[in-house]
Protein backbone atom coordinates (compact mmCIF):
# COMPACT_ATOMS: atom_id res chain seq x y z
CA UNK A 1 0.00 0.00 0.00
CA UNK A 2 1.43 3.41 -0.95
CA UNK A 3 1.95 6.18 1.62
CA UNK A 4 -0.87 8.26 0.08
CA UNK A 5 -3.27 5.31 0.10
CA UNK A 6 -2.26 4.47 3.66
CA UNK A 7 -2.95 8.01 4.87
CA UNK A 8 -6.31 8.12 3.08
CA UNK A 9 -7.20 4.72 4.52
CA UNK A 10 -6.24 5.64 8.06
CA UNK A 11 -8.28 8.83 7.77
CA UNK A 12 -11.28 6.57 8.32
CA UNK A 13 -10.20 5.85 11.89
CA UNK A 14 -10.17 9.58 12.73
CA UNK A 15 -13.51 10.14 10.98
CA UNK A 16 -15.18 7.28 12.84
CA UNK A 17 -13.79 8.51 16.17
CA UNK A 18 -15.03 12.06 15.57
CA UNK A 19 -18.41 10.84 14.31
CA UNK A 20 -18.97 9.21 17.69
CA UNK A 21 -17.77 12.29 19.57
CA UNK A 22 -14.84 10.41 21.13
CA UNK A 23 -11.54 12.00 22.07
CA UNK A 24 -8.21 10.31 21.42
CA UNK A 25 -7.82 10.06 25.19
CA UNK A 26 -11.06 8.12 25.43
CA UNK A 27 -10.07 5.64 22.69
CA UNK A 28 -6.65 5.15 24.29
CA UNK A 29 -8.21 4.46 27.68
CA UNK A 30 -10.74 1.99 26.27
CA UNK A 31 -8.14 -0.16 24.49
CA UNK A 32 -5.42 0.16 27.14
CA UNK A 33 -2.91 2.44 25.37
CA UNK A 34 -0.79 4.49 27.78
CA UNK A 35 0.47 7.05 25.25
CA UNK A 36 -2.42 8.91 23.61
CA UNK A 37 -0.04 10.08 20.85
CA UNK A 38 -0.12 6.53 19.52
CA UNK A 39 -3.75 7.04 18.45
CA UNK A 40 -2.69 10.12 16.51
CA UNK A 41 0.07 8.19 14.74
CA UNK A 42 -2.43 5.52 13.71
CA UNK A 43 -4.83 8.18 12.41
CA UNK A 44 -2.08 9.87 10.37
CA UNK A 45 -1.02 6.57 8.87
CA UNK A 46 2.57 6.77 10.12
CA UNK A 47 2.08 3.59 12.18
CA UNK A 48 -0.28 0.62 12.38
CA UNK A 49 -1.58 -1.07 15.52
CA UNK A 50 -0.32 -4.51 16.45
CA UNK A 51 -2.79 -7.41 16.15
CA UNK A 52 -3.82 -7.19 19.81
CA UNK A 53 -4.71 -3.48 19.67
CA UNK A 54 -6.20 -3.89 16.20
CA UNK A 55 -8.69 -6.34 17.65
CA UNK A 56 -9.45 -4.02 20.57
CA UNK A 57 -10.15 -1.17 18.13
CA UNK A 58 -12.48 -3.34 16.04
CA UNK A 59 -14.42 -4.40 19.13
CA UNK A 60 -14.65 -0.80 20.38
CA UNK A 61 -15.88 0.62 17.06
CA UNK A 62 -17.90 -2.45 16.10
CA UNK A 63 -16.30 -2.38 12.65
CA UNK A 64 -13.98 -4.49 10.52
CA UNK A 65 -10.29 -3.59 10.34
CA UNK A 66 -10.50 -2.77 6.64
CA UNK A 67 -13.46 -0.45 7.26
CA UNK A 68 -11.33 1.45 9.78
CA UNK A 69 -8.49 1.61 7.25
CA UNK A 70 -6.26 -0.50 9.48
CA UNK A 71 -5.96 -3.79 7.65
CA UNK A 72 -2.77 -4.18 5.63
CA UNK A 73 -2.97 -6.96 3.08
CA UNK A 74 0.81 -7.25 2.96
CA UNK A 75 1.22 -7.30 6.75
CA UNK A 76 0.91 -9.96 9.41
CA UNK A 77 -2.14 -8.25 10.93
CA UNK A 78 -4.79 -10.73 11.99
CA UNK A 79 -8.30 -10.41 10.54
CA UNK A 80 -10.90 -9.03 12.91
CA UNK A 81 -12.62 -12.34 13.44
CA UNK A 82 -9.60 -13.80 15.22
CA UNK A 83 -9.45 -13.69 19.02
CA UNK A 84 -7.60 -11.15 21.08
CA UNK A 85 -4.39 -12.71 22.32
CA UNK A 86 -2.63 -11.49 25.41
CA UNK A 87 -0.25 -13.23 27.83
CA UNK A 88 -3.20 -13.66 30.22
CA UNK A 89 -5.34 -15.15 27.43
CA UNK A 90 -2.94 -17.90 26.44
CA UNK A 91 -5.70 -20.49 26.92
CA UNK A 92 -7.76 -19.00 24.06
CA UNK A 93 -7.59 -21.02 20.89
CA UNK A 94 -6.07 -19.19 17.95
CA UNK A 95 -8.28 -21.18 15.59
CA UNK A 96 -11.56 -20.10 17.21
CA UNK A 97 -13.16 -17.16 15.36
CA UNK A 98 -14.38 -14.16 17.32
CA UNK A 99 -17.38 -12.42 15.84
CA UNK A 100 -18.93 -9.13 16.92
CA UNK A 101 -22.19 -8.28 15.23
CA UNK A 102 -21.76 -4.90 13.44
CA UNK A 103 -25.33 -3.93 14.37
CA UNK A 104 -24.51 -3.86 18.10
CA UNK A 105 -25.34 -0.28 19.20
CA UNK A 106 -22.76 1.94 20.85
CA UNK A 107 -23.15 2.79 24.56
CA UNK A 108 -25.25 5.91 25.07
CA UNK A 109 -22.56 7.42 27.30
CA UNK A 110 -18.96 6.69 28.17
CA UNK A 111 -19.77 7.34 31.85
CA UNK A 112 -21.84 4.19 32.25
CA UNK A 113 -25.43 3.87 33.41
CA UNK A 114 -26.80 5.60 36.49
CA UNK A 115 -28.19 3.42 39.25
CA UNK A 116 -27.61 0.10 37.47
CA UNK A 117 -24.37 -1.18 39.01
CA UNK A 118 -26.04 -3.81 41.19
CA UNK A 119 -28.21 -5.12 38.36
CA UNK A 120 -25.29 -5.23 35.91
CA UNK A 121 -23.21 -7.14 38.44
CA UNK A 122 -26.02 -9.67 38.92
CA UNK A 123 -26.45 -10.15 35.17
CA UNK A 124 -22.71 -10.60 34.62
CA UNK A 125 -22.57 -13.18 37.38
CA UNK A 126 -25.51 -15.04 35.84
CA UNK A 127 -24.06 -14.97 32.32
CA UNK A 128 -20.42 -15.72 33.11
CA UNK A 129 -21.13 -19.18 34.43
CA UNK A 130 -19.41 -22.44 33.60
CA UNK A 131 -22.77 -24.14 33.17
CA UNK A 132 -24.50 -22.60 30.14
CA UNK A 133 -26.91 -22.28 28.48
CA UNK A 134 -28.22 -19.29 30.43
CA UNK A 135 -31.23 -17.25 29.34
CA UNK A 136 -31.69 -13.87 31.03
CA UNK A 137 -34.70 -11.71 30.20
CA UNK A 138 -35.01 -8.03 31.11
CA UNK A 139 -38.54 -6.65 31.18
CA UNK A 140 -40.08 -3.38 32.29
CA UNK A 141 -41.84 -0.20 31.24
CA UNK A 142 -41.17 1.45 27.89
CA UNK A 143 -38.23 3.82 28.42
CA UNK A 144 -36.92 2.16 31.59
CA UNK A 145 -33.58 1.31 29.98
CA UNK A 146 -33.69 -2.39 29.10
CA UNK A 147 -31.82 -1.99 25.80
CA UNK A 148 -29.30 0.34 27.46
CA UNK A 149 -28.53 -2.42 29.97
CA UNK A 150 -28.04 -4.96 27.18
CA UNK A 151 -25.71 -2.56 25.35
CA UNK A 152 -23.70 -1.98 28.51
CA UNK A 153 -23.38 -5.73 28.98
CA UNK A 154 -22.10 -6.54 25.49
CA UNK A 155 -19.45 -3.82 25.73
CA UNK A 156 -18.24 -5.04 29.13
CA UNK A 157 -14.69 -6.49 28.91
CA UNK A 158 -15.54 -9.38 31.25
CA UNK A 159 -18.51 -10.39 29.10
CA UNK A 160 -16.46 -10.13 25.91
CA UNK A 161 -13.69 -12.19 27.46
CA UNK A 162 -16.08 -14.89 28.69
CA UNK A 163 -17.88 -15.20 25.35
CA UNK A 164 -14.63 -15.72 23.55
CA UNK A 165 -16.22 -16.57 20.19
CA UNK A 166 -18.25 -13.37 19.94
CA UNK A 167 -21.66 -11.76 20.28
CA UNK A 168 -24.69 -11.68 17.96
CA UNK A 169 -27.40 -9.03 18.25
CA UNK A 170 -30.90 -8.74 16.81
CA UNK A 171 -33.35 -5.86 17.34
CA UNK A 172 -36.91 -7.06 16.73
CA UNK A 173 -39.59 -4.47 17.54
CA UNK A 174 -43.34 -5.00 17.04
CA UNK A 175 -43.16 -6.08 13.36
CA UNK A 176 -39.83 -7.81 12.73
CA UNK A 177 -38.73 -9.53 9.53
CA UNK A 178 -37.59 -12.67 11.31
CA UNK A 179 -36.37 -14.53 8.22
CA UNK A 180 -34.27 -11.58 7.06
CA UNK A 181 -32.61 -11.26 10.46
CA UNK A 182 -31.92 -15.00 10.66
CA UNK A 183 -30.39 -14.79 7.19
CA UNK A 184 -28.17 -11.92 8.36
CA UNK A 185 -26.94 -14.05 11.26
CA UNK A 186 -26.24 -16.85 8.80
CA UNK A 187 -24.10 -14.56 6.66
CA UNK A 188 -22.18 -13.28 9.69
CA UNK A 189 -21.54 -16.82 10.89
CA UNK A 190 -20.25 -17.87 7.48
CA UNK A 191 -22.96 -20.38 6.64
CA UNK A 192 -22.49 -22.01 3.26
CA UNK A 193 -24.31 -20.14 0.49
CA UNK A 194 -25.76 -23.34 -0.94
CA UNK A 195 -27.05 -24.37 2.48
CA UNK A 196 -28.70 -20.97 3.05
CA UNK A 197 -30.31 -21.09 -0.40
CA UNK A 198 -32.22 -24.24 0.58
CA UNK A 199 -33.71 -22.74 3.74
CA UNK A 200 -37.49 -22.54 3.52
CA UNK A 201 -38.69 -21.59 7.00
CA UNK A 202 -37.62 -20.63 10.51
CA UNK A 203 -37.22 -24.26 11.54
CA UNK A 204 -34.68 -24.71 8.72
CA UNK A 205 -32.84 -21.59 9.84
CA UNK A 206 -32.69 -22.91 13.40
CA UNK A 207 -31.06 -26.16 12.23
CA UNK A 208 -28.57 -24.39 9.95
CA UNK A 209 -27.53 -21.74 12.50
CA UNK A 210 -27.38 -24.21 15.38
CA UNK A 211 -25.14 -26.49 13.36
CA UNK A 212 -22.87 -23.62 12.27
CA UNK A 213 -22.49 -22.24 15.81
CA UNK A 214 -21.66 -25.70 17.07
CA UNK A 215 -19.49 -25.55 20.19
CA UNK A 216 -18.70 -21.83 19.96
CA UNK A 217 -19.04 -19.89 23.20
CA UNK A 218 -21.22 -16.95 22.16
CA UNK A 219 -23.71 -14.49 23.62
CA UNK A 220 -26.91 -14.01 21.61
CA UNK A 221 -28.86 -10.82 22.38
CA UNK A 222 -32.54 -10.66 21.37
CA UNK A 223 -33.57 -7.03 21.87
CA UNK A 224 -37.08 -5.57 22.07
CA UNK A 225 -39.10 -8.75 21.60
CA UNK A 226 -42.87 -8.26 21.46
CA UNK A 227 -43.94 -11.86 20.83
CA UNK A 228 -42.57 -15.04 22.32
CA UNK A 229 -42.52 -16.85 18.96
CA UNK A 230 -40.36 -14.12 17.42
CA UNK A 231 -37.83 -14.36 20.24
CA UNK A 232 -37.74 -18.17 20.19
CA UNK A 233 -36.82 -18.13 16.49
CA UNK A 234 -33.40 -16.79 17.55
CA UNK A 235 -32.78 -19.39 20.23
CA UNK A 236 -30.35 -21.17 17.90
CA UNK A 237 -27.13 -21.35 19.93
CA UNK A 238 -25.20 -24.42 20.93
CA UNK A 239 -24.45 -25.86 24.37
CA UNK A 240 -21.94 -23.12 25.20
CA UNK A 241 -24.13 -20.15 24.26
CA UNK A 242 -26.11 -17.82 26.49
CA UNK A 243 -28.95 -15.40 25.74
CA UNK A 244 -30.09 -11.95 26.84
CA UNK A 245 -33.66 -11.02 25.95
CA UNK A 246 -35.22 -7.58 26.41
CA UNK A 247 -38.95 -6.96 26.25
CA UNK A 248 -41.51 -4.51 27.55
CA UNK A 249 -44.06 -7.32 27.92
CA UNK A 250 -43.77 -9.29 31.19
CA UNK A 251 -45.53 -12.38 29.85
CA UNK A 252 -42.95 -12.74 27.05
CA UNK A 253 -40.05 -12.55 29.51
CA UNK A 254 -41.62 -15.01 31.94
CA UNK A 255 -42.69 -17.49 29.25
CA UNK A 256 -39.21 -17.65 27.73
CA UNK A 257 -36.82 -17.14 30.65
CA UNK A 258 -38.91 -18.22 33.65
CA UNK A 259 -36.54 -17.90 36.65
CA UNK A 260 -34.12 -15.87 34.53
CA UNK A 261 -36.61 -13.01 34.07
CA UNK A 262 -35.66 -9.75 35.82
CA UNK A 263 -37.86 -6.69 36.23
CA UNK A 264 -35.95 -3.49 35.41
CA UNK A 265 -37.34 -0.89 37.78
CA UNK A 266 -37.38 2.89 37.49
CA UNK A 267 -34.60 4.94 39.13
CA UNK A 268 -35.02 6.13 42.70
CA UNK A 269 -35.10 9.88 43.34
CA UNK A 270 -31.39 10.24 44.11
CA UNK A 271 -30.33 8.32 40.99
CA UNK A 272 -32.90 10.24 38.95
CA UNK A 273 -31.26 13.49 40.08
CA UNK A 274 -27.83 12.09 39.15
CA UNK A 275 -29.10 11.33 35.65
CA UNK A 276 -30.53 14.84 35.27
CA UNK A 277 -27.24 16.27 36.58
CA UNK A 278 -25.38 14.68 33.68
CA UNK A 279 -27.17 17.13 31.41
CA UNK A 280 -27.70 20.18 33.66
CA UNK A 281 -25.54 19.93 36.81
CA UNK A 282 -25.95 23.63 37.66
CA UNK A 283 -29.75 23.47 37.51
CA UNK A 284 -29.84 20.38 39.73
CA UNK A 285 -27.53 22.09 42.23
CA UNK A 286 -29.32 25.47 42.19
CA UNK A 287 -32.93 24.28 41.87
CA UNK A 288 -33.07 21.18 44.11
CA UNK A 289 -36.79 21.38 44.86
CA UNK A 290 -37.82 21.93 41.24
CA UNK A 291 -35.61 19.17 39.85
CA UNK A 292 -36.62 16.68 42.53
CA UNK A 293 -40.25 17.43 41.67
CA UNK A 294 -39.48 16.65 38.02
CA UNK A 295 -37.97 13.28 38.95
CA UNK A 296 -41.07 12.49 41.01
CA UNK A 297 -43.43 13.60 38.25
CA UNK A 298 -42.05 10.99 35.82
CA UNK A 299 -41.56 8.30 38.45
CA UNK A 300 -37.81 8.05 37.81
CA UNK A 301 -38.28 6.80 34.23
CA UNK A 302 -34.84 7.10 32.54
CA UNK A 303 -36.16 8.00 29.08
CA UNK A 304 -38.31 10.79 30.53
CA UNK A 305 -35.38 12.13 32.56
CA UNK A 306 -33.11 12.01 29.51
CA UNK A 307 -35.61 13.90 27.37
CA UNK A 308 -36.10 16.54 30.09
CA UNK A 309 -32.36 16.82 30.69
CA UNK A 310 -31.64 17.46 27.02
CA UNK A 311 -34.45 20.01 26.83
CA UNK A 312 -33.24 21.87 29.92
CA UNK A 313 -29.71 21.89 28.56
CA UNK A 314 -30.95 23.44 25.30
CA UNK A 315 -32.75 26.17 27.26
CA UNK A 316 -30.06 26.89 29.85
CA UNK A 317 -27.08 27.59 27.57
CA UNK A 318 -28.02 31.27 27.23
CA UNK A 319 -27.84 31.75 31.04
CA UNK A 320 -31.10 33.73 30.99
CA UNK A 321 -33.09 33.09 34.23
CA UNK A 322 -36.45 33.83 32.60
CA UNK A 323 -35.79 31.16 29.96
CA UNK A 324 -34.92 28.60 32.59
CA UNK A 325 -38.03 29.45 34.64
CA UNK A 326 -40.18 29.03 31.54
CA UNK A 327 -38.55 25.66 30.78
CA UNK A 328 -39.14 24.37 34.32
CA UNK A 329 -42.72 25.61 34.20
CA UNK A 330 -43.28 23.83 30.88
CA UNK A 331 -41.93 20.55 32.24
CA UNK A 332 -44.36 20.81 35.14
CA UNK A 333 -47.21 20.10 32.70
CA UNK A 334 -47.71 16.40 31.87
CA UNK A 335 -48.79 17.02 28.28
CA UNK A 336 -45.56 18.94 27.61
CA UNK A 337 -43.39 16.18 29.06
CA UNK A 338 -45.13 13.64 26.83
CA UNK A 339 -44.48 15.76 23.72
CA UNK A 340 -40.74 16.31 24.26
CA UNK A 341 -38.74 14.84 21.37
CA UNK A 342 -35.09 14.18 20.67
CA UNK A 343 -33.32 13.47 17.36
CA UNK A 344 -31.76 10.06 16.77
CA UNK A 345 -29.08 8.79 14.44
CA UNK A 346 -30.36 6.22 11.90
CA UNK A 347 -28.37 3.41 13.52
CA UNK A 348 -29.66 4.33 16.99
CA UNK A 349 -33.33 4.69 16.11
CA UNK A 350 -35.74 3.11 18.58
CA UNK A 351 -36.76 -0.29 17.21
CA UNK A 352 -40.41 0.13 18.22
CA UNK A 353 -40.86 3.32 16.17
CA UNK A 354 -41.08 3.91 12.41
CA UNK A 355 -38.02 5.70 11.03
CA UNK A 356 -39.95 8.93 10.45
CA UNK A 357 -41.26 9.18 14.04
CA UNK A 358 -39.02 11.10 16.50
CA UNK A 359 -38.38 9.65 19.94
CA UNK A 360 -40.83 10.87 22.59
CA UNK A 361 -42.74 9.46 25.55
CA UNK A 362 -45.96 9.79 23.56
CA UNK A 363 -44.54 7.71 20.71
CA UNK A 364 -42.86 5.01 22.81
CA UNK A 365 -45.81 4.45 25.17
CA UNK A 366 -48.33 4.86 22.37
CA UNK A 367 -46.71 2.08 20.33
CA UNK A 368 -47.45 -0.33 23.19
CA UNK A 369 -50.92 1.04 23.86
CA UNK A 370 -52.05 0.61 20.26
CA UNK A 371 -51.18 -3.09 20.46
CA UNK A 372 -53.95 -3.56 23.05
CA UNK A 373 -57.44 -4.46 21.96
CA UNK A 374 -60.08 -1.74 22.07
CA UNK A 375 -61.54 -2.86 25.39
CA UNK A 376 -58.16 -2.90 27.14
CA UNK A 377 -57.29 0.53 25.74
CA UNK A 378 -60.54 1.97 27.09
CA UNK A 379 -60.00 0.44 30.55
CA UNK A 380 -56.46 1.82 30.69
CA UNK A 381 -57.81 5.34 30.07
CA UNK A 382 -60.50 4.93 32.71
CA UNK A 383 -58.06 3.64 35.35
CA UNK A 384 -56.04 6.84 34.98
CA UNK A 385 -58.75 8.48 37.11
CA UNK A 386 -56.96 6.92 40.12
CA UNK A 387 -53.91 8.65 41.65
CA UNK A 388 -50.66 7.24 40.20
CA UNK A 389 -47.81 5.45 41.95
CA UNK A 390 -46.85 5.52 44.85
CA UNK A 391 -50.62 5.36 45.49
CA UNK A 392 -52.54 2.20 44.72
CA UNK A 393 -56.14 1.07 44.32
CA UNK A 394 -58.07 -2.11 44.95
CA UNK A 395 -59.29 -4.52 42.32
CA UNK A 396 -62.85 -3.90 43.52
CA UNK A 397 -62.46 -0.15 42.92
CA UNK A 398 -60.81 -0.72 39.53
CA UNK A 399 -63.67 -2.93 38.35
CA UNK A 400 -66.28 -0.47 39.62
CA UNK A 401 -64.70 2.61 38.01
CA UNK A 402 -63.82 0.99 34.67
CA UNK A 403 -66.88 -1.30 34.40
CA UNK A 404 -64.38 -3.91 33.17
CA UNK A 405 -63.89 -7.60 33.77
CA UNK A 406 -61.09 -9.15 35.81
CA UNK A 407 -59.73 -10.64 32.59
CA UNK A 408 -59.20 -7.16 31.11
CA UNK A 409 -57.20 -6.15 34.18
CA UNK A 410 -55.10 -9.29 33.62
CA UNK A 411 -54.48 -8.21 30.01
CA UNK A 412 -53.15 -4.83 31.21
CA UNK A 413 -50.92 -6.52 33.79
CA UNK A 414 -49.52 -8.98 31.23
CA UNK A 415 -48.86 -6.11 28.81
CA UNK A 416 -46.93 -4.17 31.46
CA UNK A 417 -49.29 -1.22 31.79
CA UNK A 418 -50.82 -2.09 35.15
CA UNK A 419 -48.61 -3.15 38.05
CA UNK A 420 -49.87 -5.74 40.50
CA UNK A 421 -48.50 -4.96 43.97
CA UNK A 422 -50.12 -7.58 46.13
CA UNK A 423 -53.34 -9.43 46.64
CA UNK A 424 -56.11 -7.45 44.99
CA UNK A 425 -54.17 -4.19 44.60
CA UNK A 426 -52.76 -2.35 41.59
CA UNK A 427 -50.90 0.83 40.68
CA UNK A 428 -50.17 2.87 37.56
CA UNK A 429 -46.78 4.43 36.81
CA UNK A 430 -47.04 8.27 36.74
CA UNK A 431 -45.97 8.55 33.08
CA UNK A 432 -48.39 5.82 31.98
CA UNK A 433 -51.13 7.59 33.95
CA UNK A 434 -50.25 10.94 32.31
CA UNK A 435 -50.39 9.31 28.87
CA UNK A 436 -53.82 7.81 29.60
CA UNK A 437 -55.28 10.96 31.20
CA UNK A 438 -54.29 13.02 28.17
CA UNK A 439 -56.60 10.77 26.11
CA UNK A 440 -59.43 10.36 28.62
CA UNK A 441 -62.52 12.27 27.52
CA UNK A 442 -65.03 10.08 29.34
CA UNK A 443 -66.47 11.62 32.52
CA UNK A 444 -68.18 8.38 33.53
CA UNK A 445 -65.00 7.22 35.31
CA UNK A 446 -65.17 10.15 37.73
CA UNK A 447 -68.89 9.61 38.24
CA UNK A 448 -68.40 5.90 38.97
CA UNK A 449 -65.54 6.69 41.36
CA UNK A 450 -67.75 9.07 43.36
CA UNK A 451 -70.53 6.48 43.48
CA UNK A 452 -68.14 3.71 44.51
CA UNK A 453 -66.55 5.65 47.37
CA UNK A 454 -69.95 6.93 48.53
CA UNK A 455 -71.03 3.32 48.92
CA UNK A 456 -67.69 2.38 50.49
CA UNK A 457 -67.99 5.09 53.16
CA UNK A 458 -71.57 4.10 53.92
CA UNK A 459 -70.61 0.44 54.30
CA UNK A 460 -67.42 0.90 56.30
Amino acid sequence: MSNVATQLSNERLRQERQRRGWSREYVAEQIGIADVKTIGRWERGVAFPRAYFLQKLCALFGMLAQDLGLYQEDSNSLPTTEPLQTPQDSNISLSAPRLYDPTIPLPHTEDGLVGRDELLSLLKQRLCTDNPPTLSALYGLPGVGKTALAIELVHDPDIQHHFSDGILWVALGPRPDVSEQLSRWGTLLGCATAEMANVEDEADWARVLHSTIGLRQMLLVIDDAWRGEDALAFKVGGPHCAYVLTTRIPSVALDIANNGATLVRELNEDDGLKLLARFVPDIVANEPCATRALVQSVGGLPLALTLMGRYLKSQAYSSQPRRLRAALERLGRPEERLRLTTPQAPLEHHTSLPAEIPLSLNAVIGTSAWQLDEAAQRVLLLLSAFPAKPYSFSEEAALAVSAASEQTLDVLVDAGFLESIGSGRYTLHPTIADFARARLHDTTADERMVEYFDRYVEMH
